[in-house]
């Protein structure tokens, strides 16, 4: 008869149950090297750097930890080192069956690279660790047979032991979850199919990992080491779908993605480098935009560390010049190149860009914008020198880029803006300062825009950080500092005084015609049909009500049609604006679901082929940051203006600050106009909707060439007169006759020394 065992697991006699040799071997290879592999991959993420990360969160720490102590565990069983309570030794055979089920999966997940690490070992010593999760799983095993070898009731023991295992999977299974959920996700949401898109975003939003998307919205090549992620990654959703095969996905499909599923731009969020070190978003990361038209993704080491703006306004030429000053540093182990998007005062145009090199400033040089873009990425791509490019980047922005902020050093480069000031009254204008909306460097806490702005009439702004004084001769200036946060959500304005009321100025720039400036107050005639366009994203929500009650405030009258950027697209035909159809459209926009990112693109071709081609048509777009052009529906906006001819005015709403991204760079898009923001949406709305239902008296900036003769006495103005007129000119030449024009328009963008649509620096 065998000997009464001590506890559910206890050996049958007292002596020890392996051999001296026994224990050293499951010490080293059960114990100390699956612990070694667990702290060195936790530290220096080894594999997940280079082919995936097989510890992903906290828990499947914890469970592979199980493995090395369940071992020692077992050599002080069986060299009757200890004797367990009973709870703890009935509950053991529970938890060797979860240990077994992890070191399992871990055996079969590193044995495709247990040929590299022999031949790594000849090389490196680290060639040992991928074998640490098969001796780990060999260890056990030899435990699990010598303590039920020994035990008096061994059959008693295995359903434990089985239900342990079940446990175990069920726990990977679980810590892989939200991982699982965002590859299968996001297979769903790139289909053409609209209910499977719709379906593999909900799955996004409710039970995938955020933070694993915006990962792969950097770099699609790492992948978590999950047993379901794994398995939909390698190929597993075609036993969902047998016809579908598992498809690499770009990282900007996924950016578009990102941008669908939860309504912000992959880059306006930390980028996944903080924390646990990732060295593919490290000091050495390659970054897929350089040189490209787009911001792209977050730079880490790239920062900004001065802004500074002087500007000059002018109340009596109704125009203003600014110089944006700012300088960056990269302390990152490779050269950068820093992006942005800035938004311009409505109305403006670069006409000055300078670089420093060497210490030295040099001007910038100007030429058709197909050109400069080709000789910037021969230099900063190809022969990585000092180069500055800026280009318009749809209605009232421009993408500025440089390269090379050199690693360990800086980068400085200015951009002079002209822009006109908008004529509230008589004696009274308005001056929007301009804003980064869009960036792939930091902005520290602590660095604030350096503003001085000065005139020769009396200034006066909200923003906090500005404080008035005087200036030299008798003038008046701002100064003070402005983060970057209020400059992008805010927009500062500054009033000017309007002094001596001068209707007619004459302005003359080096080059160029004479040009005259009138302002008069004209009544706006009735306009044809309004299209409201609403984006459907998440960032509208919170405005929803204010649109609705600007709509709402709107008398009859007018003909208003409203088409809300969703899926289901909502298309309500234009009429007149009264009884049942403006409570029809009013409605429509505060019952409305907004979720997520919309591509607005198909709704505004809508708008366009609703409005016609008829002028005094307008299309009002209500959007939130739009900052995904997805390429898929890009080229649909190309095919209207060209079939219905004039293009309908387009006027630009943001509820929220941010990149647009949605119009293409064309000249019909460039020309729409920006609708000022205070922050009051139904404010800002309801005194818009007044001036187009017809009726509202308004000043209105004429500029026009005249003769030495037609001139007469009309006092002098500005040389920023005649490049506000060049700007208008350049997109009057594109929207009469593109092909035609084209070649004299960037002429004249030259000759002024502007950026434009078809001109850049």
């Amino acid at each position: 008869m065998p000997k009464a065992a001590a506890g559910p697991l206890a050996r049958a006699d007292g002596g020890p149950a392996i051999s001296p040799r026994a224990q050293v071997l499951v010490l080293i290879f059960g114990v100390i090297l699956p612990a070694a592999v667990l702290v060195i991959e936790w530290s220096a993420r080894l594999c997940a750097e280079a082919f995936f990360d097989p510890i992903p969160t906290a828990g499947h720490v914890v469970l592979v930890a199980l493995v090395p102590l369940v071992n020692l565990w077992g050599l002080f069983q069986l060299g009757g080192k200890t004797q367990m309570p009973a709870w703890a030794s009935r509950s053991m055979p529970v938890v060797l069956g979860v240990s077994l089920a992890v070191s399992a999966f871990y055996a079969l997940l590193f044995l495709p690279l247990l040929p590299l690490a022999v031949v790594a070992i000849l090389f490196y010593g680290l060639g040992l660790l991928p074998f640490g999760p098969v001796a780990g799983l060999a260890s056990l095993l030899f435990i699990r047979s010598r303590l039920f070898r020994q035990s008096a009731d061994a059959n008693g023991r295995r359903r434990p032991v089985m239900a342990g295992l079940v446990l175990g999977i069920v726990a990977l299974a679980g810590l892989d979850m939200p991982a699982a959920m965002t590859r299968l996700g996001l297979q769903w949401a790139v289909s053409p199919e609209t209910a499977e898109r719709e379906r593999g975003l909900w799955v996004l939003r409710t039970l995938a990992d955020r933070d694993e998307l915006l990962r792969l919205a950097y770099d699609t090549g790492g992948r978590t080491g999950g047993p379901l992620s794994l398995l939909i990654g390698l190929g597993g959703e075609a036993l969902l779908d047998p016809v579908r095969r598992t498809a690499v996905h770009s990282p900007q499909e996924v950016r578009e993605v990102f941008y669908r599923a939860y309504g912000v731009a992959f880059n306006a969020l930390p980028p996944p480098h903080t924390g646990r070190q990732w060295a593919r978003f490290g000091d050495f990361a390659f970054d897929a935009d350089h040189g490209g038209a787009e911001v792209g993704g977050r730079i880490k080491g790239l920062d900004l560390i001065s802004s500074r703006m002087d500007a000059s306004l002018s109340g009596d030429d109704a125009a203003g010049y600014l110089e944006w000053i700012l300088e960056f540093r990269n302390t990152s182990g490779l050269d950068r190149e820093a992006r942005m998007t800035i938004a311009l005062p409505p109305g403006g145009v670069v006409s000055r860009a300078t670089l420093w090199v060497n210490g030295e400033e040099r001007e910038a040089a100007y030429g058709g914008r197909e050109e400069v873009r080709k000789a910037y990425t021969e230099v900063a791509v190809q022969q990585r020198r000092d180069p500055l490019l800026v280009t318009t980047k749809g209605a009232d922005r421009v993408l500025a880029q440089a390269f090379p902020v050199p690693r360990g050093g800086t980068i400085k480069f200015k951009i002079g803006i002209t822009a006109p000031l908008d004529l509230l009254t008589k004696d009274r204008a308005v001056f929007t300062m301009p804003a980064i909306f869009d960036r792939n460097f930091s902005i520290p806490e602590d660095v604030a825009h350096a503003v001085w702005i000065e005139s020769k009439t009396a200034l006066k702004s909200e923003a906090a950080g500005l404080k008035a004084g005087s200036a030299g001769g008798g003038g008046f200036r701002l100064e003070g500092t402005v983060a970057d946060k209020e400059l992008a959500q805010r927009r500062p304005q500054v009033a000017v005084a309007r002094g001596a009321l001068n209707d007619r100025l004459v302005a003359r720039n080096d080059d160029g015609p004479q040009i005259q400036q009138t302002v008069r107050e004209a009544t706006a005639a009735l306009p044809g049909p309004l299209v409201v366009l609403v984006d459907g994203s998440e960032r509208v929500r919170g405005h929803a009500e204010a649109v609705a009650t600007a709509l709402g405030r709107l008398d009859g009258g007018a003909s208003v049609g409203l088409i809300i950027a969703s899926e289901p697209m909502v298309r309500i035909e234009p009429a007149a604006f009264e009884g049942a159809h403006k409570a029809r459209v009013v409605e429509a926009v505060r019952r409305h679901s907004f979720a997520g990112g919309q591509d607005n693109t198909p709704a505004f071709a809508e708008a366009l082929k609703l409005a016609g081609g008829d002028a005094h048509r307008r299309i009002l777009w209500v959007h939130g940051p739009q900052p995904q052009r997805f390429a898929k529906t890009a080229g649909i906006l190309d095919q209207p203006p060209a079939r219905i001819g004039r293009a309908p005015a387009n006027e630009l709403y943001a509820v929220e600050p941010g990149p647009t991204a949605r119009l293409p760079d064309e000249v019909w898009a460039t020309a729409a106009r920006l609708v000022p923001s205070h922050g009051d949406v139904a404010a800002d709305l309801s005194g818009y909707l007044r001036l187009t239902a017809g009726g509202g008296a308004s000043l209105i900036i004429e500029r026009e060439p005249v003769g030495e003769a037609s001139a007469g006495s009309s006092a002098e103005g500005s040389s920023h007169i005649v490049r506000l007129w060049a700007r208008d000119e350049v997109l009057r030449l594109m929207a009469q006759d593109a092909g035609q024009n084209r070649p004299r328009a960037i002429a004249l963008a030259q000759t002024h020394r502007l950026v434009t649509p078809v001109s850049g620096a």
